[in-house]
């Protein structure tokens, strides 16, 4: 399960994994909504391996047949009215579903604001079967990589979907709109984010030449990770950040070394750092002190901290965080 402490290092060493064979290492999104290079745009259904079949048209039926991303046939309802949402909470509320229950985790991560205002605790860092059961939901959404035995446990109160773990948010965004009938609202949400993405790549202009190279890193338990350039969508696609050749060549998520740190972001105009807290914060400013004294980016006094908590979360909702950090550093 996934943790309310979870670091995206954990969070995402399966998920790129299973995105080398589709993004080797860039920014290729074909297949969940966006094109290296290009502005996000819907995609089929299909292409995230779970697709909805209606048995009947959706005017004709109450229910439909939908494949999961365990690939099982689940019979759900053509206009679930309460989700219980134990995954894509992100995505759900990018098609303006708002869940009747989720765990804290989701409810912790979007307590600003009233995004899950009244929502209902089903567990706290795992699903509570009898607090599922109080939500009276008529559709459970859940990731492909939950244990079996709860999943049977939970299609018990109500039919249960399986997302399919591994993907990225714009193809999680497309599996949940082909599922909940929101096919217009994920068109919606992807020409918001794109004119916002414009939006932002125009204020910054001023701040950040053309061209700018940019590496990522995350401090998380005294490691440092180094992730590939599609977590972070909005920084390169979005906004015009330009990877390094190094950056460029990762494929999947994994720890680097301090020094290591100086031959792989030693050249880039920017260092984005994501930190977690005081301790981290620290050990940065202990570093650009040291042994990354001479990086380009801690030179030039271009090195960005942001807030793990917004960046790591690999959903479409991070992606809108991710544009709103960059417009707070470089636009206003």
């Amino acid at each position: 399960m996934k943790t309310k402490k979870s670091p995206l290092v954990l969070t995402l060493m399966l998920v790129l994994a299973l995105a080398v064979t589709a993004c080797g290492g860039k920014a290729d999104t074909n297949n969940s909504g966006a094109s290296a290079g290009e502005s996000a745009s819907p995609s089929a259904s299909s292409s995230a391996g779970a697709s909805p079949s209606a048995s009947a048209s959706a005017s004709e039926a109450a229910t439909k047949t939908y494949k999961d991303g365990l690939d099982r046939e689940v019979e759900v309802p053509t206009h679930p009215e309460r989700v219980v949402a134990l995954s894509n909470v992100g995505e759900l509320l990018s098609l303006g579903v708002k869940p009747a229950g989720t765990l804290n985790y989701y409810l912790d991560k979007y307590k600003n604001g009233d995004a899950l205002s009244g929502v209902a605790s089903v567990g706290d860092q795992e699903a509570d079967v009898e607090k599922v059961t109080a939500a009276d939901p008529d559709l459970i959404i859940v990731s492909s990589y939950f244990k079996p035995e709860l999943i049977e446990s939970l299609q018990k109160i109500a039919p249960t979907v399986a997302t399919p773990w591994g993907q990225p948010p714009l193809t999680q965004l497309n599996v949940l709109a082909g599922l909940l009938g929101k096919e217009t609202e994920e068109k919606a949400w992807i020409e918001k984010y794109n004119a916002k993405a414009a939006e932002v790549k125009e204020k910054i202009r001023p701040k950040v030449a053309e061209g700018s190279t940019a590496v990522v890193l995350q401090f998380w338990n005294k490691a440092i990770y180094q992730h590939a350039t599609n977590v972070f969508q909005p920084l390169f696609e979005g906004v015009g950040f330009v990877p390094t050749e190094k950056e460029e060549a990762v494929e999947k998520s994994a720890e680097i070394s301090e020094e290591g740190v100086i031959d792989y972001a030693g050249d880039a105009d920017y260092l984005f750092i994501l930190v977690d807290g005081q301790p981290d914060k620290d050990r940065y400013e202990e570093l650009k002190k040291t042994a990354w004294k001479n990086l380009k980016a801690v030179k030039n006094d271009r090195v960005v901290l942001v807030d793990s908590a917004r960046w790591n979360d690999y959903s479409t909702a991070a992606m809108e965080w991710i544009l709103e950090d960059l417009e707070t550093q470089f636009g206003q």
